[in-house]
């Protein structure tokens, strides 16, 4: 009978070192699944994103996809435009900015002259699907030279229980501003 020789003090220092790493891992894990669980129901969701959610049966998953085809039948902000648009003076620009036929809703445009949106320089009225600017003249004139101006497109709706018009959706645009020297 052969006799077994000792287990190496490598071999069990491989061996210990793999168990505390299956260890660490397991408490790493576990500690991310509760990170990934809802405060106020216990369900599991996406880190990422506030609004997503696990979905663990085909009824909750068509019921999903039942609200946003409902949500995507107002439409998208779809805003038909060229990006340059041509002043002599600063204030009177030639461009092309339209609501697109496809949108469902009427819009206004808002365009600052700064990207912290503070610095208005237009707003305009309600412009209905279909129709837009070729034209549009500045509350105050640009400087010569190139501007990219940030134009906040806003459609509106009317509330069927006030009557009143609320915001359905915004979105914000650049468009370069050039004015002649």
């Amino acid at each position: 009978m052969e006799k077994q020789k000792p287990l190496d003090k490598r071999l069990i220092a491989v061996i210990i070192g793999l168990i505390l790493i299956i260890v660490a891992l397991s408490v790493f894990m576990l500690f991310r699944q509760n990170g990934n669980t809802d405060s106020e129901d216990g369900t599991p969701r996406v880190g990422y994103a506030s609004e997503a959610r696990v979905m663990l049966d085909q009824n909750s998953l068509q019921a999903a996809m039942d609200a946003a085809m409902e949500k995507a039948k107002d439409g998208n902000v779809a805003l038909r435009y060229k990006n340059n648009a041509y002043s002599k003076n600063g204030t009177d620009f030639e461009c092309y900015i339209v609501n697109s036929a496809n949108n469902v809703f009427d819009m206004f445009l808002t365009i600052y002259a700064d990207a912290e949106l503070t610095d208005q320089v237009y707003l305009s009225g309600l412009v209905p699907p279909g129709s837009g600017f070729e034209n549009i003249t500045l509350d105050r004139a640009l400087d010569s030279g190139t501007h990219t101006v940030y134009v906040v497109v806003t459609q509106v709706a009317d509330d069927e229980e006030t009557g009143e018009q609320v915001i359905k959706n915004q979105v914000i645009h650049t468009m370069d501003f050039h004015v002649e020297q």
